[in-house]
């Protein structure tokens, strides 16, 4: 026989085909007919509507969703073939779901077995009519996709894709690209996708067929990748996707979907100065934006289940990328930073010694947040969170509000602890429960980590809240404004109806105390008070007599501010005047802990200066020091370590190596690294804990300025640091082969170094051959016993314009900067490093539960070590 090819085998279209009378081919029919030359018209088959499923939407949607054209008729369909199907390029599976209609599955088969990347879902619904059909399948031989009796649509927030929608021009794009490189997803942008699925721009596509075709096609594309990408992804979404509603019904269900909001007359400046030339009329912005809002705006909001708002009139994209970062970590459950995110692996099952003496959140009187960015960063230093009035504010406007969170969270990372406090329970709000819970609702919208939710309104409101928490926690509290709150079992009844039986995260119970006694008997029951789920407690009793109880409550107790237009409430006192009472009465306070500095030459290190700059901003009495032993060996280090005041050590070269048998714990990445620059203590039984921040500081360093992977990457020295250089280079995505490992002071470490990592070691003479060359990490001790303070770099390394990284602080400008910058290197300061890693260890020394507040101290921190920088370094040697 004449073997034929079916690559040259053509399907023709029937035109029109009545099939009235055998209606049960019609599903195989169209499968054909999807791959045919031509247009074919099936009749005669309106009945099909009401099998086992409704066949003729089935079989429309699945053609849709390979990419075929079909559109539904009064009795039958017309479906558009195109033979190029067959040969259609495949980004990722298809997923076609036969609705447990036997028929309409050997349909899809069909379909499976022509068209690549096609996946049917539930093959089980053959089993009652024709058992073998799978293996006979498999018996012709038919190229057909892995078939799935299920598609897992149960996904936890923390995990799930973020799916982001919007008005055209609010940045879906810009900020979820970026915003998945910085979280590590996979970034897919719905219209790219589909103009890449079917070769064709989508403006073409709409004049070609039209509106309502790219609609149903957008929908079916939407539908796969919900699929195909529910997890670990970022995807932008078309903005005009919620105009087909069964798009908003599926948007409904899935754990994330946010909504970039951007004011109206920001997005029409943009279209009409930014817009591609057809989408241009005469200058401007072909469609009416204001217009187009105004229909959209119910629907964006009925399909997403989050806001990011950004600030009317703000441009400045890099600060609104950060802020977006922030928003979809704190709405995924994830912790904030990439160095966060690794240090958060490293130790979430260990229990570090306490060095915080307990939380506090700064409540914000302001009327308007404009008036406190002025003196943010005063006002939240040594707050591990910050309380949002809103009942306070100026408006109730969704929108106002809004706005107001944005404006917070540019100048301040801490978390909200959104309140709306009514007028029987100390605040402004009128008793207005439906209007009050829409508002806590909108906090939940708006990212807020947590919300106040007064717990005497009805069960019904507060039971939906509770379920549509979301990733909020909820702080369920009771005032009692001109009581005491009655005797022992009175407090404890109200302890338990705020435990909401397990479901409240934070319990939070407010008294009026008229005397000592009432502030006493408030924490002796709060103490004691059993409750399911065991949430932390707030206790306060407001009044002067009743201060006592913020002395005693150790979870986010509120606190004022000098700075502040006013108290909150009766009797609140600041962090100061808080923990000066609890060191006078030995209450809630931690010991005091030394934290040094270990290396050689460290005696006029900056680190001790930085860190006790942020302790006295923090509100912290610990003290660093330098480690001054005479014979500063591992040995007398060794003796240092188990000290009884001992609380933690920044380790310098030579010792990152060296210390590492001294400690009962290592983290994953100073395994990895082999070299330890943080040493923390754990809680049980004083164990040792050792961290490698250096190459998080790298990474971070790298990332910041964009160092592309695609040269070769030179890193001088062999010690711990060069260590976390070449690991940073390696998880940035450099091949272990473009990384090069040169030391001329010690060749064996080099390579020893070299070996471990799985890349090169070259000698000084070497590195002037090699080409290619876009980083160079220099990473020589400041203070080496052999001297590389005149240490440069080959003329034939700087020629090639690499980033240039001294991580040597000291002097001002090192050598090797100064010849960097002599040949328009891009250059990288020590200090920068230095920062960043001493930031690093006080979210280790403080534990996760404060990491927060170091976070949002970063930029005051950063700040006061430049200017204690210039006076040590600069100014004494100007004056010398």
């Amino acid at each position: 026989e004449e073997k034929i090819d079916e690559k040259k085998v053509e399907l023709q279209a029937l035109k029109e085909v009545n099939i009235a009378d055998m209606p049960d081919i019609f599903a195989t029919l169209a499968a054909l007919a999807t791959v045919a030359r031509g247009s074919t018209k099936i009749v005669g088959i309106s009945n099909q509507k009401y099998r086992e499923s409704d066949r003729i939407e089935v079989m429309a949607s699945s053609i849709r969703a390979v990419g075929g054209i079909c559109d539904i008729l009064q009795d039958g369909f017309l479906i558009k073939g195109d033979p190029m199907l067959r040969y259609r390029p495949v980004l990722e599976r298809t997923v076609l779901s036969p609705h447990d209609d036997s028929r309409v599955a050997m349909s899809l088969a069909v379909i499976a077995s022509v068209i690549p990347g096609v996946v049917i879902e539930g093959q089980s619904c053959v089993d009652d009519t024709y058992p073998n059909f799978w293996k006979d399948v498999e018996k012709l031989h038919l190229s057909i996709g892995p078939l799935v009796d299920t598609i897992p649509d149960s996904i936890g927030q923390k995990e799930a894709t973020i799916f982001i929608v919007g008005m055209r021009g609010v940045g879906k794009t810009t900020l979820g690209k970026r915003a998945a490189k910085a979280l590590g997803r996979e970034f897919v942008d719905l219209d790219h996708f589909f103009e890449i699925r079917h070769g064709i721009k989508i403006r073409e596509f709409v004049q070609k067929y039209s509106w309502r075709e790219f609609r149903s096609r957008e929908f079916a594309l939407f539908k796969e990748v919900t699929r195909t990408h529910s997890r670990g992804c970022v995807v932008a979404c078309g903005a005009g996707l919620v105009e087909t509603p069964s798009a908003i019904e599926i948007l409904k269900k899935l754990p994330v979907v946010v909504q970039i909001r951007r004011h109206v007359d920001d997005v029409s400046e943009y279209l009409n100065k930014s817009a591609r030339p057809a989408l241009l009329r005469n200058g401007q912005y072909a469609w009416d934006v204001k217009a187009i809002w105004k229909g959209r705006k119910a629907r964006y909001h009925a399909a997403s289940a989050y806001d990011f708002n950004i600030i009317k009139g703000d441009s400045a994209w890099d600060l609104i990328l950060d802020d977006f970062v922030r928003f979809l970590c704190t709405v995924t459950l994830n912790p904030h930073s990439l160095p966060a995110r690794s240090m958060n692996a490293d130790i979430r099952d260990i229990k570090m010694k306490k060095l915080v003496g307990g939380t506090f959140f700064l409540s914000l009187t302001f009327k308007n947040m404009l008036e406190a960015v002025p003196n943010m960063q005063d006002l939240v230093a040594g707050n591990s969170a910050i309380e949002l009035r809103g009942d306070l504010w100026e408006s109730w406007d969704p929108d106002f509000i809004a706005e107001q969170i944005a404006i917070f969270r540019r100048h301040c990372c801490l978390p909200i602890v959104y309140t709306f406090r009514t007028i029987g329970q100390c605040g402004k709000f009128p008793e207005d429960e439906s209007e009050l819970f829409k508002l806590y609702h909108l906090g939940v919208r708006l990212g807020c980590e947590y919300v106040d939710m007064e717990h005497h309104w009805s069960r019904a409101a507060r039971n939906r809240l509770l379920r549509h928490r979301r990733h909020a926690k909820i702080i369920a509290s009771a005032h009692f404004k001109h009581s005491n709150g009655g005797t022992e079992a009175d407090l404890e009844n109200t302890f338990r109806l705020c435990a909401h039986g397990g479901r409240a995260d934070v319990v939070k119970v407010v008294t009026t105390a008229f005397c000592l006694e009432d502030a006493i008997r408030l924490v002796h029951v709060a103490k004691n008070v059993r409750l399911p789920g065991n949430p932390p407690k707030i206790i306060l009793a407001m009044g002067a007599v009743g201060q006592i109880s913020r002395v005693f409550n150790e979870f986010l107790t509120p606190v004022t501010h000098a700075l502040m237009p006013g108290i909150a409430a009766p009797g609140q006192l600041s962090i100061a005047e808080i923990m000066a009472s609890r060191r006078m009465l030995s209450i809630r306070a931690p010991v005091k802990r030394e934290m040094y500095v270990l290396g050689i030459g460290t005696r006029d290190s900056l680190a001790p200066l930085l860190l006790n700059t942020a302790f006295k901003y923090l509100h912290l009495q610990h003290e660093a020091k330098i480690f001054e032993a005479k014979d500063n060996t591992i040995d007398a280090i060794a003796k240092l370590l188990k000290s009884p005041n001992f609380g933690g050590a920044s380790v310098s070269n030579p010792f990152k190596c060296d210390v590492i048998p001294l400690l009962t714990h290592l983290s994953k990445s100073a395994k990895a690294v082999g070299a330890v620059n943080v040493i923390s203590v754990m809680e049980h039984k004083n164990g040792l804990f050792g961290h490698n921040t250096d190459y998080s500081s790298f990474l971070q360093k790298f990332k910041q300025e964009r160092l592309k992977t695609s040269g070769r990457a030179i890193v001088m020295g062999s010690l711990g640091s060069a260590r976390a250089a070449v690991y940073a280079l390696i998880l940035l995505g450099y091949k272990r082969e473009r990384v090069i490992v040169c030391d001329p002071l010690n060749t064996a470490k080099a390579e020893g170094v070299a070996t471990h990592f799985g890349c090169i070691s070259l000698s000084m003479e070497d590195i002037k051959n090699v080409k290619n060359i876009n980083a160079v990490i220099v990473t020589y001790p400041r203070n080496d016993k052999q001297d590389m303070g005149d240490f440069v770099l080959p003329l034939s390394v700087v020629q090639q314009r690499p980033l240039v990284i001294d991580s040597r602080y000291y002097p001002l400008h090192t050598k090797v900067e100064q010849q960097a910058a002599v040949y328009g290197c891009n250059t990288l300061r020590g200090l920068d490093l230095l920062i960043a890693q001493s930031i690093s260890a006080l979210k280790l020394w403080v534990n996760t539960e404060h990491w927060a507040m170091v976070e949002s101290a970063a930029p005051v921190i950063d700040l006061s070590v430049r200017h204690l920088f210039y006076e040590k370094y600069v100014c004494n040697n100007e004056s010398k």
